[in-house]
């Protein structure tokens, strides 16, 4: 029986990869005269800020100044998170309502620095919807490294057989799948490999397929 649900909130719950860090990444390199693609942006998606730094460092070269580019993104993403609501990924809100009214357990394990992932949950209205939170401040390591996870189920004290994590991209589904999670796969428009469809115990662009998946799971019962 699956109890706990783990969430991804960038481009799973939240349209902030669309939204915001796509669009703002065009916009910023554009601005310091040497445009990177939104193609390319999108496959750093779900990648802590160290790995999206060194990769943007790498395919533009050492004349790009990174420096002035991460500032520039820290500083626009600070001012949309404060002034611009990210709208909600279609359907998301159904899926926490369903899990909510049923008792499950309801957990985010975000990339995302710990004041930016309060700042966008409060802001959405769905903050109150979770049992616990971790972000990518309070981990080592990052996607795709398990260890968010394995921090996620141990502060709950549950076996990962009674969990599932729903994620959009590839590195945050090897972290599940790495640290034994199944793996509820919502594909949008971050780069996942065939392997993360195959391996995944669902495979859907519709994060509502998540439910009679649950229904299914646990025949009717409550998470709880």
């Amino acid at each position: 029986m699956i109890k706990l649900i783990i969430f991804d909130m960038d481009g799973l719950l939240l349209d902030s990869e669309r939204q915001m860090y796509s669009k703002l990444g065009v916009e910023v390199s554009t601005k310091l005269g040497d445009p990177i693609s939104v193609e390319f942006l999108t496959a750093l998606m779900g990648n802590g800020w160290d790995i999206y730094e060194r990769r943007i460092a790498e395919h533009k070269g050492k004349d790009f100044p990174i420096k002035e580019y991460m500032r520039l993104m820290n500083e626009g993403i600070a001012y949309t998170i404060e002034n611009v609501p990210i709208p909600m990924m279609p359907g998301a809100m159904e899926v926490l309502d369903y899990c909510k009214k049923h008792g499950y357990l309801m957990a985010i394990a975000t990339s995302t620095h710990k004041k930016q992932a309060y700042r966008c949950l409060k802001n959405a209205g769905i903050l109150e919807y979770f049992d616990h939170i971790v972000t990518g401040d309070q981990v080592e390591k990052g996607k795709p490294d398990p260890e968010i996870y394995l921090k996620t189920l141990d502060y709950f004290k549950i076996d990962k057989s009674q969990a599932l994590v729903l994620e959009d991209g590839h590195n945050g589904s090897r972290a599940a799948l790495s640290a034994g999670i199944r793996l509820a796969l919502i594909e949008d428009m971050a780069y996942v490999s065939e392997e993360d469809r195959k391996e995944a115990f669902l495979h859907s662009h519709d994060i509502r397929d998540v439910i009679p998946m649950l229904e299914k799971e646990n025949e009717g019962a409550t998470g709880q």
